[in-house]
């Protein structure tokens, strides 16, 4: 048992370890796909750039291009040989209508139903198709743009159909490691390009394929779900700028997890082996080195304890036989350290003891803080209503506090803290009454046992012991710190809670700062609204 409590969480560990490999493994594999995926949507931008821009350049010159199709003829048919990356070029009228095109067969047509030509006419900028299929004069892809004139009348529409080696290109460049697919798909879920070639797959529509669902409608991230072709896959994506395309690189699950998954296997059985193998031998030298001496000895023990005659007795080298001796040490070590244990005990409850004392203070002024008063409200509450004793509570507020702090700064608001909780006490000595800090410059006492008098009488004594430390207040009436007091006093009633006399004291602490400040005043009553009721 010793032994599996040992070996037990070394095992664990090392299978904890093999997995935080294997989730490692998968991490590395996702930020290489993502990062290969975002270094081909940027190696797109070359093509699309300079598509862009000769549209912007066409789209300028289009008055003059419709006013002179023959020019604007020769002018497409020139760009659309010389410019990389566009197959076919034209420019049509608002309606639809082409005027001039890169192949002669397209002039004339009406391209006003085609979905790109709605999506120009309806944008300021450059637009990207999805997958196109239609007449030959036209590419898979088409980028077109509308061109406004001072009144946002469009006056032409300017399109370039994008030769598709370009995406094909980027496809085979990025997915040159072994292992790794590339997928382009369009906004439709159409794809574009595939790498390695898949006549199947290129040019089908896969909008319900989980792949597609799990990239449309994201610029780039990375998930694990069933490619195209049906095999599981880790992929990455990013969409290519400007454009609803997107390309998507996956590595096969089991060509990632195979070799990590063996090596795992192989390590647990491994390392199975061998915690089993020293479990029996440990388990053999125990039964002949420990176990057997022992239960010889108590054996002997327990004769000698059972009182089986004078001959029954512990021999010194009966005790040696069994190596006995070499319990010695054991048993001292044993003692030292549970003195070790019992000092450490003792210091621990030394420092609870501490902390309980710090958890009950005020760190600034040393007072009780406000749970330590909360708490002994309640249990004098119980406790005088139950001897039917009344209970006076002071509610003290330093006035013109802040404008203190304001003036001579936060360190000597501080120390007037310090100093006002110095009368505070000074002014309960010898009785059993608390004194707290409320909150912020609010102090209050608690009272048990003192009626109207002797709480009225305890208050005069802390606003006359606080006008005699004469600490200068350059922003208060009196030139000097001093001390506003409410005085609530009550007889805890079954059903009345403590609530009501804070509140009175509280509403007698308001009319002091009311009245001028620096005054005691005497709640009316601190009676709650249960004891009323009777």
């Amino acid at each position: 048992m010793l032994i599996l409590l040992i070996t037990v969480p070394v095992s664990v560990e090392r299978v904890l370890s093999l997995m935080a490999d294997r989730a490692e493994r998968i991490m590395d594999t996702q930020t290489m796909l993502h990062d290969m995926a975002v270094r081909a949507a940027l190696a797109q931008q070359e093509v699309l750039v300079s598509a862009s821009a000769m549209l912007e350049v066409l789209s300028r010159q289009a008055d003059w291009l419709l006013a002179d199709p023959a020019a604007c003829q020769r002018l497409m048919e020139r760009l659309n040989s010389e410019v990389s990356g566009v197959q076919g070029l034209y420019l049509a009228a608002p309606d639809g209508r082409v005027v001039c095109a890169s192949s002669r067969a397209t002039v004339g047509r009406n391209v006003s139903e085609r979905p790109y030509f709605q999506r120009a006419l309806a944008s300021r900028q450059p637009v990207l198709s999805d997958l196109f299929r239609g007449s030959s004069l036209l590419a898979s892809l088409v980028l077109s743009k509308a061109e406004r004139d001072d009144n946002q009348r469009v006056i032409a529409v300017v399109a370039a159909g994008l030769d598709l080696q370009w995406l094909s290109r980027i496809a085979a460049e990025t997915g040159a490691s072994a292992g790794v697919t590339v997928d382009v798909i369009d906004s439709a879920g159409t794809s574009l390009v595939r790498y390695p070639p898949s006549p199947d797959i290129v040019g089908r529509n896969f909008a319900d394929a989980p792949l597609v669902r799990a990239t449309v409608g994201r610029d780039e991230g990375h998930a694990r779900v069933e490619g195209l072709d049906g095999v599981r896959r880790y992929v990455a994506f990013a969409r290519f700028g400007g454009t609803d395309v997107r390309i998507v690189l996956g590595m096969d699950e089991a060509a990632i997890l195979a070799p990590i998954d063996r090596e795992i296997l192989s390590s647990v059985l491994l390392h199975f082996s061998v915690v089993l193998a020293v479990l029996v031998i440990s388990w053999f030298a125990a039964d002949r080195l420990v176990v057997l001496p022992i239960r010889r000895l108590a054996q002997q023990v327990s004769s000698l304890g059972a009182g089986d005659g004078p001959e029954a007795s512990l021999q010194p080298e009966a005790l040696h036989d069994v190596g006995v001796q070499e319990f010695a040490p054991l048993v001292r070590a044993f003692g030292d350290l549970g003195r070790r244990l019992n000092e450490r005990t003792e210091a621990l409850r030394m420092l609870n003891g501490r902390l309980t004392a710090l958890a009950r203070t005020d760190g600034l002024t040393g007072l009780a803080n406000r749970r330590t008063f909360d708490v002994q409200l309640s249990e004098d509450w119980v406790r005088t209503r139950e001897t039917g004793q009344p209970l006076g509570v002071l509610m003290i507020d330093v006035d013109h506090f802040k404008p203190y702090n304001d003036t001579l700064g936060h360190l000597a608001g501080d120390e007037a803290l310090r100093a006002v909780a110095r009368m505070l006490i000074a002014a309960v000595a010898g009785t059993p009454y608390l004194v707290a800090r409320y909150g912020g410059e609010e102090f209050v006492v608690l009272m048990p046992g003192a009626g109207r008098d002797a709480a009225e009488a305890i208050a005069q004594d802390v606003r006359r012991l606080v006008e005699t430390l004469e600490i200068v207040h350059p922003s208060a009436a009196y030139r000097r710190l001093t001390v506003s007091v409410g005085v609530a006093v009550a007889m805890p009633l079954e059903g009345d809670s403590p609530d009501a006399l804070l509140a009175a004291a509280d509403q007698a602490l308001y009319e002091a700062k009311a009245a001028g400040r620096n005054r005691v005043v005497m709640a009316a009553s601190a009676v709650s609204e249960g004891a009323r009721k009777r």
